[in-house]
């Protein structure tokens, strides 16, 4: 992607980038989006200019990453940004579903904002649900989209669509599912929701994103380093700090060590042996950390709303 020199003089001259990174990041994926309607072109050009966005970003300014993790555990949540709203948690729900979302809900006649806030970090589902404080069982919890069956008045809903899926989509299986297939069943749950709800604004919003680890779209290793990232790490992309020796990966910017634990950076990822997921999250990776913020307004007069 071409980055003019407004940007990159907005980086070097703001004291605090990452709401920077964070807009043009989003814009990538919602200027395809309304340009691209092939659903398979839309992922494979957009995760194209993701990544040397994200190239751009590791080789020009490393440090970026530790300020990303500071504001990801002490930024806000939606839950203390919005009130008087219906929060939906879609659990994975990248920016790249979130813009071809605000498109079509914006066809349906729904007035939508679109925004973005951060993950835990790790970002993780568990460390999610630390970091907002409210207990899982105070969400209503969306299982089955074949069955949603809602009052109205539900205040915290949980969905564990996207990534429920992306978990089913492994290397060397036959694939269950595609993007594709994600992103249409994601929406179809969406416009569900929002067609039983009750209340005027409904927060949509994530806790964590994703990277994907076909080649290409991941950064390489050295071979000394995949070893001991092998070793440290296996599959995951983070670990609780021990008495572990990560020094050496630390100085190489493979690693973050932040918050009690050792982070994976960026989009560097090390094979492993076995099967394993094409779509993984834990590290700290602006397609990971940024999470996307749907604010629809149902309104009276469209299709979704309630009399």
């Amino acid at each position: 992607m071409t980055l003019n020199m407004e940007f990159v003089k907005k980086l070097i001259e703001e004291d605090n980038p990452i709401p920077i990174v964070g807009k043009k990041l989003l814009e990538l994926w919602l200027n395809l989006a309304q340009r691209e309607n092939n659903l398979s072109d839309y992922y494979y050009k957009g995760e194209e200019k993701a990544k040397t966005f994200e190239e751009f970003i590791l080789k020009s300014y490393s440090e970026f990453y530790s300020s990303l993790a500071k504001t990801c555990l002490k930024g806000k949540t939606v839950f203390q940004t919005f009130s008087d709203c219906c929060f939906i948690i879609m659990d994975g729900l990248s920016l790249r579903e979130s813009a071809l979302l605000y498109k079509n809900l914006q066809k349906k006649g729904l007035k939508v904002s679109h925004s973005f806030n951060y993950s835990s970090i790790p970002s993780d589902t568990e460390m999610f649900r630390e970091k907002i404080e409210i207990p899982i069982s105070r969400f209503i919890q969306i299982n089955n989209p074949n069955y949603i069956k809602l009052s109205g008045e539900e205040k915290y809903i949980w969905s564990y669509f996207p990534d429920i899926m992306l978990d089913k989509i492994k290397t060397g299986h036959t694939v269950i599912s595609s993007l594709e297939e994600m992103y249409k069943l994601v929406e179809k749950i969406v416009l569900e929701i929002i067609s039983q709800i009750k209340f005027n604004k409904i927060i949509i919003s994530s806790d964590h994103g994703y990277i994907r680890t076909e080649a290409g779209y991941v950064f390489s290793v050295g071979e000394k380093a995949k070893k001991k990232l092998q070793t440290i790490f296996g599959s995951k992309r983070y670990v609780k700090m021990d008495s572990l020796e990560v020094e050496d990966l630390i100085n190489a910017g493979y690693v973050e060590e932040f918050n009690g634990y050792y982070v994976a950076k960026s989009r560097y990822l090390w094979p492993i042996s076995g099967k394993y997921s094409i779509y993984i999250h834990g590290g700290l990776s602006l397609m990971e950390c940024f999470v996307p913020v749907l604010e629809v307004e149902k309104g009276r007069g469209n299709a979704y709303s309630q009399s």
